[in-house]
């Protein structure tokens, strides 16, 4: 599907100066066939190649119903729903929150009903199309290649205003993959120049782009981009998943993104190499004069904490979440959310949970007061006298009550999890103070049982409150300065 129009010429920004960054496996294994449109009976590809000595292979299958395997703008929108899932905070439940018209926005795309039904097909496409990926997906974690199996999307939770139609109003809850949500909370992840991306014109030249660009990196250092590349022609057309074989008509098929990746700066040359049945093809990139290295991420994965997670599995958006916690407190909102249980397990039926929850957390008019909860029981007072108000030791109760139901919830996740949020909490405060090599240090540490987790967050909190956060990180550097 074409743009509606033409978009601003942008020059590429150069490898080191990109800010943006998108899933690495994704973007290198070339998940989406970059043909603009395919025949419907095109529903599977293979690919195999040589992985440090073994047999790598790369499979997808998808439904004929949904239009055969993903292509053209799907990977626009699932570059897209990435890049939206790190804005949002890496959530470890791999759910990306967002309207049917933020999705468009954000991919460059116009607010028309074409392009609704276009993002409806393709989310559809997404989530029917099934890619095993055998000893070719790496695992940063554990620096190693591993086999994966899933959906680009594994759930779609789409609140429509009117009929089964995507439209403006459309709210999205959408589950990304478990490998890719893995990878993007590992920050296993190459930079992207969305902004680059979006100018281009062609859904196959923004395709191609990606693949290509994902192509320069070696998939184990991926600092360190090729200013060229060369590859046998019949093996680029089977990563791009092109349909054709023959060379002649492998070029022809990209002839147009070549051109247009030339024309804005991004390749120098294009060139082929070699006999028919042995041509080279041989990518000359013009976006860097040297070879620099490219950006180490600093991607702030921000963990919420259960209070916040426990508001979202209600359906509450995140940074609504987030607002309610932050503005209400955590006493005031466990109270009320147990009050939402409890009018719930009473019978009530609302027509959206989620704003049912939102307005008893808000509530001052007292019109919840009588719901009965669990953990507290309001006095009760004599007739025509107000009940007392709770006194500060009550108050002290709940909180410490509180403290402990976020500490055992806490010490109830992986330890992977809980390493990985102490260094969220570290990074948020003392970040700018201390090297990347401090924080992996620090990291390991915990990984192997030598610091606690939940020890480090909460040191850090307290340095925080008491002012004493330069002591904090000047000690974090004593103890990991390699």
């Amino acid at each position: 599907m074409p743009r509606s129009k033409q978009k601003a010429t942008v020059q590429p920004t150069q490898p080191g100066e990109i800010e943006r960054f998108d899933e690495a496996n994704s973007a290198r294994l070339g998940l989406i066939c970059v043909q603009e449109r395919i025949p419907s009976d095109y529903t599977r590809w293979d690919q195999e190649w040589t992985v440090e000595g073994r047999t790598a292979r790369l499979t997808c299958i998808s439904p004929s119903e949904y239009g055969g395997v993903p292509h053209g703008l799907d990977g626009d929108f699932a570059t897209t729903l990435n890049l939206m899932y790190l804005e949002q905070g890496a959530p470890e439940s791999g759910e990306v929150n967002t309207t049917a018209y933020q999705l468009l926005s954000k991919s460059g795309f116009p607010d028309s009903g074409q392009y609704y039904q276009a993002l409806q097909e393709s989310l559809d496409r997404l989530k029917g199309a099934t890619y095993t990926a055998s000893e070719s997906w790496r695992d940063k974690r554990y620096d190693r290649w591993t086999t994966v199996k899933f959906n680009i999307i594994e759930q779609i939770d789409a609140d429509t205003a009117a009929g089964m139609a995507f439209g403006s109003g459309t709210i999205l809850k959408i589950r990304l993959a478990r490998p890719v949500v893995q990878s993007l909370r590992a920050q296993y992840v190459k930079p992207l120049d969305m902004t680059f991306v979006q100018s281009l014109n062609r859904a196959l030249t923004r395709s191609l782009y990606r693949i290509l660009d994902a192509r320069r990196y070696d998939p184990v250092h991926l600092n360190e981009p090729v200013t060229t590349l060369r590859l046998p022609l019949q093996q680029w057309a089977r990563e791009c998943k092109l349909l054709e074989s023959m060379p002649a008509r492998i070029k022809r098929n990209l002839d147009s993104a070549h051109q247009e990746l030339i024309d804005r700066g991004y390749l120098r040359t294009v060139t082929y190499e070699g006999t028919r049945a042995n041509t080279i093809i041989v990518y000359e990139f013009g976006d860097i004069q040297i070879n620099p290295p490219a950006p180490e991420p600093s991607l702030q994965v921000i963990a919420d904490p259960p209070l916040v997670e426990a508001l979202c599995r209600e359906g509450v958006v995140p940074p609504v979440a987030r607002k309610l916690v932050q503005h209400f407190g955590d006493v005031q909102v466990t109270a009320r959310l147990e009050t939402f249980h409890a009018l719930l397990r009473d019978g009530y039926t609302p027509k959206k949970r989620s704003a049912l929850l939102v307005d008893v957390i808000k509530d001052d008019s007292g019109k919840y007061a009588g719901v009965a909860t669990p953990t507290r029981t309001a006095p009760t007072a004599a007739p025509g006298r107000e009940a007392p108000l709770p006194s500060p030791a009550d108050d002290t109760q709940e909180a410490d009550e509180l403290t402990d139901r976020m500490h055992a919830a806490f010490l109830a996740l992986p330890r992977e999890e809980q390493a990985a949020r102490a260094v969220t909490q570290v990074r948020m405060f003392v970040g700018r103070e201390l090297r990347e090599t401090h924080l992996r240090g620090l990291l390991a540490a915990m990984l192997a049982g030598e610091t606690d987790p939940y020890a480090v967050q909460r040191e850090v909190i307290r340095a925080a409150s008491e002012l004493r956060l330069p002591e904090f990180a000047q000690q974090l550097r004593d103890a990991y300065d390699s």
